[in-house]
Formats: structure tokens, C-alpha cells, sequence
């Protein structure tokens, strides 16, 4: 199986697997998503940074296994009496009801389906007021997202412009990867904001210096 990474793309089909590209990093946590039937226990929590790509692996999930996708602030409006027989996903679940949680949790054990809960926040600082819901919190399986490294921030860049038909350098590629924040978000407002800031010229190491230095100061070095 090739394992991707999730890139959140501007587009309606942004959460789909084929925006994906390779990442040997996110190996585990896909094929883990994968094989929900594997799962020691119906529940899983899925830890990262903003951008590392949660959001986008729950969608995954959620079209491969026929999950209800549920963001925190709907699961305040969600009616516990009329939860289906399917798997949920709940994103952003440290914000999420604690009701919702409880039942949720006990309706896919009940059901035989599954949960999966984002969060950016690891579980044990989460703010829970109810103790048994807590412990199962603390019991579910987690699995947490890697940032990018540089040789992963440089692939997720050449996806970004290669979706914007721009052809750039290996050394403007090089330079980017080195100096900005290692996270998808970061990569892909950089490669929005060049494109702006590029008015015709090529797409090199020159251009992506001179773009810094205008958003951050001269204090880039040029090693390598």
C-alpha cells in the first residue's frame, strides 16, 4: 500500500486520498486507519499539530469505513437517542461535549462500530468534568502525527506548486525547506504567497530569498 501524506488543499476534493503523496512518516497512523478491524479496542485518538494532518486522515477514514464526520461544536447539538449503527469521527474532540463523547463511546462499543477523535491536545490535559469519561480518554489508543521533517517539507512543497502548474527550482525548493515552519500549513501559504509575490519572475533560490526577506528581515544566511 503507498502511504501518503494528507495535504489540505484549497479544493472541494481536498480530503481525498489521491491529494495525498508518498510519506514513510504517517506510515503507521495510515495503515493503523486502514485496518479499523485490527483495533484492540473500537476507539482512537488521533494526536498532532495543527497541519500535521488529522483532519485530512479522519475524512479518510471516515470514507472508507461510512463514518458520520462531526466537527466539536456539532457534537454539542448531537442527539444521543439517535445515534446510527455506523463509526463516528469527532475532530477538534478536546473542544467536543462530554455527553456526546460518553455516548458516542458506548455506542460503537454497543454497535461494533468504531471512533476516531482529533485533537491537538494530548488527552491527559484535556478538561473533563466527567471522571468516566476521563478514564476512557485515558485508556483509548493514540497515535501522534510527526511535523515534517526538511526531506518531507521539500516533497509537500513541490505538490503544493506542481497543484499551481508552476515548475520550480530544486534550489528555490532546497531554501524554503530549510527556513520555514515545518508544518502543511506553513508550506502552503508560502507557496501562495510566492506565486503573488513573483510577478513573472522565474521561480528560484533568488526569488524565494528576496520573498523572505521582505516578510521577515535580512537575516536568512545562504549556507548550503
Amino acid at each position: 500500500m503507498s502511504v501518503q501524506l494528507p495535504l489540505d488543499l484549497a479544493a472541494p476534493d481536498r480530503y481525498s486520498r489521491d491529494r495525498f503523496i508518498a510519506a514513510p512518516a504517517l506510515r503507521d497512523a495510515l495503515a493503523v486507519l486502514d485496518r479499523p478491524g485490527d483495533w484492540l479496542a473500537p476507539h482512537l485518538i488521533l494526536l498532532g499539530a495543527a497541519g500535521a494532518g488529522k483532519t485530512h486522515l479522519a475524512h479518510i477514514f471516515a470514507a472508507g469505513t461510512g463514518a458520520r464526520y462531526l466537527d466539536a461544536e456539532a457534537t454539542h447539538r448531537l442527539d444521543a437517542s439517535a445515534l446510527e449503527p455506523r463509526a463516528y469521527v469527532v475532530d477538534d474532540a478536546e473542544r467536543a461535549s462530554e455527553d456526546a463523547l460518553f455516548h458516542l463511546s458506548n455506542h460503537v462499543q454497543k454497535t461494533g462500530h468504531y471512533l476516531v477523535l482529533t485533537t491537538k491536545i494530548q488527552p491527559i490535559l484535556w478538561d473533563l468534568n466527567l471522571p468516566d469519561l476521563a478514564s476512557r480518554i485515558r485508556a483509548m489508543r493514540l497515535v501522534a502525527l510527526p511535523e515534517p521533517d526538511e526531506a518531507l517539507l521539500a516533497d509537500i512543497l513541490h505538490k503544493l506548486f506542481h497543484e499551481r502548474a508552476i515548475s520550480p527550482s530544486p534550489d528555490l525548493i532546497d531554501y524554503l525547506a530549510r527556513r520555514i515552519d515545518r508544518s502543511v500549513a506553513a508550506a502552503q501559504k508560502i507557496v501562495t504567497d510566492i506565486e503573488q509575490y513573483a510577478n513573472g519572475r522565474p521561480f528560484n533560490r533568488a526569488l524565494a530569498r528576496a520573498f523572505l526577506e521582505t516578510r521577515q528581515g535580512s537575516f536568512f544566511d545562504d549556507e548550503g
